[in-house]
C-alpha cells in the first residue's frame, strides 16, 4: 500500500511538471505573439514620425515586399516540384519493375499450358483405368494435384501483378498531372516576379534621383539609423520579458569563432567612415551577388523579420544574454518573427532592397543594443573552408 501511495505521488509529480512546462511554453508564445505585434505597431509609428515617407518610398517598399513573397512562393513551388518528380520517378521505377515481372509470368504461365497441353487429361484417366500400381498411382494424383496448385498460384500472382501495374500506372498518371500544374504555376510566378523586379528597377531609379535632387543623402541616413537604433532600443526592452534563447554554446564565448552570413569581400569596414565622414559604419557591408544564401550566425530567435526604411527586408535575430545580429538589404526573408533559428541555417537571399545601388549584405552585431565590430567574432567561410 505504501508503494502505490509513493508510485501515485511521483506519477502526480510528474504530471504537475509537465502542466507547468506546458503553460510556460504557452507563455512563451504568448509573449513572442505580443512581442511581434508590438514591434509592428512601433514601426508604423517611427514610419510616421521619422520624416514622412515619400510616394516613390512607398512604392519601393510594396515592389520589394513583392518580390519577397513572390521568392517565397517559388520557393515552395520549387520544393513541391522536386517532391513530385522523386514520385514519379520512384513510380516509374516500379512500373518498369512490375512489367518485367509481368513478363516473367506470362512466359511461366504459357510454359505450365504447353506442359498441360501435352500431358493431356487422358493420361490421369489411363492412370486409372489401368489399375496401375496404388503407389504409382498415389504418385500420379500428388503429381498432378502439385502441378494445378502451382499453376493457381501463378496464376493468382499475375493478377496481383496486373492491379498493381493498374494502380501504379493511375498514380503516375495523376502525379504527371499535378507535375504539369506546378511547372504552370511556376512559369506564372516567375512572370509575375520578373515584372515586380522591373517595376522596382523603375522606383530605385526615382528615389535616386529625387534624394540627389533635393540633396537629402546625409538627412536619409541619419533619419534611417535613427529608425534603426529606436527600433533596437524597443527590442531590447521587450527582450527583457523574455527568456533568453538557450544554447549549448553561448553566444558570447564564440568570439572569432563564427562564420560571416555569406561569402563575399568586405568593401565597407566597422568604423569606417560614410558620407564624407559625418557619419560611422556601425556593421559592416558585404559584397555579394544577388540571390546568394544568407546563414544565420548562431542558433537564436528572429525578433525582427520585415521591411524598415532605409535597411530594405532587414532581420534581427537575438542570441540571448545581449546579443543580437542583424541582416539588411536582403531579397528575400525566410524566416518569420519568432522563429527559432540554427547556425549556419539558411534565413535569406542577398540583395539590395531599400535603395542600395548594389546587392550585398549589411550585417551588424550588438551587444546590449551597442554595436560592435562582427569582424572580431566571424572570420570568411572561405576561410574556415580550406
Amino acid at each position: 500500500m505504501q508503494n502505490l501511495l509513493i508510485l501515485f505521488l511521483i506519477l502526480l509529480s510528474a504530471i504537475s511538471a509537465q502542466a507547468e512546462q506546458s503553460v510556460s511554453q504557452s507563455e512563451i508564445e504568448a509573449r513572442l505573439k505580443t512581442l511581434e505585434e508590438e514591434i509592428l505597431s512601433y514601426k508604423e509609428i517611427l514610419d510616421s514620425t521619422q520624416g514622412q515617407k515619400s510616394e516613390v518610398e512607398e512604392t519601393l517598399e510594396r515592389n520589394e515586399k513583392g518580390i519577397n513573397k513572390l521568392i517565397n512562393e517559388i520557393d515552395t513551388i520549387e520544393n513541391e516540384l522536386d517532391s513530385t518528380n522523386q514520385k514519379i520517378s520512384s513510380l516509374t521505377a516500379k512500373q518498369k519493375e512490375l512489367l518485367i515481372e509481368k513478363s516473367e509470368q506470362q512466359y511461366y504461365i504459357e510454359q505450365q499450358i504447353r506442359a498441360a497441353y501435352e500431358i493431356g487429361s487422358q493420361e490421369y484417366l489411363k492412370v486409372l483405368l489401368n489399375q496401375e500400381d496404388p503407389n504409382e498411382i498415389a504418385r500420379m494424383l500428388t503429381y498432378y494435384d502439385y502441378f494445378n496448385q502451382a499453376r493457381s498460384k501463378q496464376i493468382e500472382t499475375y493478377n496481383l501483378t496486373l492491379l498493381d501495374l493498374d494502380r501504379i500506372t493511375r498514380e503516375l498518371a495523376d502525379e504527371t498531372i499535378v507535375l504539369e500544374s506546378q511547372r504552370r504555376t511556376l512559369g506564372t510566378q516567375r512572370k509575375s516576379l520578373a515584372k515586380v523586379q522591373q517595376q522596382k528597377k523603375t522606383t530605385l531609379k526615382a528615389l535616386i534621383n529625387q534624394i540627389s535632387s533635393t540633396g537629402s543623402a546625409l538627412s536619409k541616413l541619419e533619419q534611417d539609423r535613427g529608425r534603426l537604433e529606436q527600433l533596437l532600443d524597443k527590442l531590447q526592452e521587450t527582450l527583457a520579458k523574455l527568456d533568453a534563447p538557450r544554447s549549448a554554446q553561448p553566444f558570447g564565448g564564440m568570439q572569432g569563432k563564427l562564420l560571416l552570413p555569406v561569402e563575399g569581400s568586405i568593401s565597407h569596414h566597422f568604423g569606417n567612415k560614410r558620407n564624407q565622414g559625418k557619419l560611422k559604419w556601425h556593421g559592416i557591408f558585404i559584397d555579394a551577388a544577388e540571390g546568394e544564401s544568407v546563414y544565420s550566425v548562431h542558433y537564436g530567435r528572429v525578433v525582427f523579420s520585415d521591411w524598415l526604411r532605409g535597411f530594405g527586408l532587414l532581420m534581427i535575430i537575438s542570441h540571448g544574454e545581449g546579443y543580437m545580429s542583424l541582416y539588411g538589404h536582403n531579397q528575400a526573408l525566410f524566416r518569420e518573427t519568432g522563429d527559432w533559428v540554427s547556425a549556419g541555417e539558411v534565413i535569406a537571399t542577398v540583395g539590395d532592397s531599400g535603395g542600395q545601388n548594389k546587392t550585398g549584405l549589411y550585417f551588424e552585431i550588438r551587444i546590449d543594443g551597442k554595436p560592435n565590430n562582427p569582424q572580431n567574432w566571424c572570420v570568411a567561410r572561405e576561410q574556415r573552408a580550406a
